[in-house]
């Protein structure tokens, strides 16, 4: 009985030294004639559930349909990153990642880039705060809401979920009614331009702590200004950030300039002024 679960223990890790890459890229969102800084990560699983970064690897960025190509190279942490120019119509398009490693393999990844216009009204969404299909009258009331409220503005998901969720995420989100919108994490990596000390040629740096993703974002959308969620923890974060925070529900909580509505039901009757500060 030891000799059979040995060779077992020996098949699965040799069936697992060969390994498989890993590469994620987030959505985007970047104002229409702009450029939008996307960072991808590339990683190997080479021990079941253990992921590594992989270094110094060549990595593509493209717009689909676009044959303008720009590269960059991984870090330390995995991480790549450049600009794309998006282009000046607003809508939905798709940033394709590629690599191909020094055996010939290749991969590919596809992320939503969202363009929309720097001047129109942008509302975020506590994501995780949605009601689910458990709750049928909430989950009407929630989409009634969010449908009024994107027929004057445009809307992006916040999540606490790693971004190898939010493919699903987006499923969820259609297959409920919600109005179609990137979903991007609170926080995000902090990055920095610096120029290379030879050729001067300017090059992204990504870091590993982490900063606020509406604050960034409002530094390109002037008229992103409310955020909508159901705790308190939430809507400090939405004023920390500078927005006007939406509460749905009773829990108490202290914020500058907060606008409550008791339900889903009362936000779908009197949504907030879009264009109020």
């Amino acid at each position: 009985m030891l000799r059979i679960s040995f060779v077992l223990l020996m098949t699965a890790t040799l069936s697992g030294c060969g390994g498989y890459y890993i590469l994620t890229v987030p959505d985007q969102l970047a104002a229409a004639g702009g450029e939008a800084t996307v960072i991808a990560r590339l990683q190997r699983n080479d021990f079941f559930v253990m992921s590594f970064p992989v270094r110094s690897a060549a990595m593509r960025f493209r717009l689909a349909d676009s044959s303008i190509q720009r590269a960059a190279h991984t870090d330390e942490l995995g991480y790549a990153a450049t600009t794309v120019t998006v282009p000046d119509k607003p809508g939905k398009y798709v940033v394709i990642v590629e690599h191909m490693d020094y055996e010939g393999e290749e991969l590919e990844t596809e992320a939503p880039a969202y363009v929309w216009d720097a001047e129109y009204p942008l509302v975020a969404v506590d994501l995780d705060a949605l009601p689910g299909p458990w709750n049928k009258q909430s989950r009407d009331s929630a989409r009634q809401a969010l449908q009024v409220i994107a027929g004057g503005a445009n809307v992006l998901y916040l999540t606490r979920r790693s971004v190898k969720h939010h493919a699903s995420m987006h499923g969820w989100l259609k297959s409920n009614g919600y109005p179609d919108g990137p979903v991007l994490l609170w926080q995000r990596e902090y990055w920095h331009v610096v120029r290379d000390k030879k050729w001067k040629f300017p090059r992204i740096v990504v870091e590993s702590r982490l900063v606020s993703q509406i604050a960034a974002l409002r530094k390109t959308f002037k008229n992103f200004r409310l955020g909508i969620c159901t705790s308190a923890l939430a809507a400090r974060s939405f004023a920390s950030a500078g927005l006007r925070s939406v509460m749905v529900g009773t829990e108490p909580v202290n914020v500058p300039k907060l606008i409550r509505r008791t339900s889903w039901a009362s936000l779908a009757r009197t949504p907030p002024n879009l264009e109020a500060d």
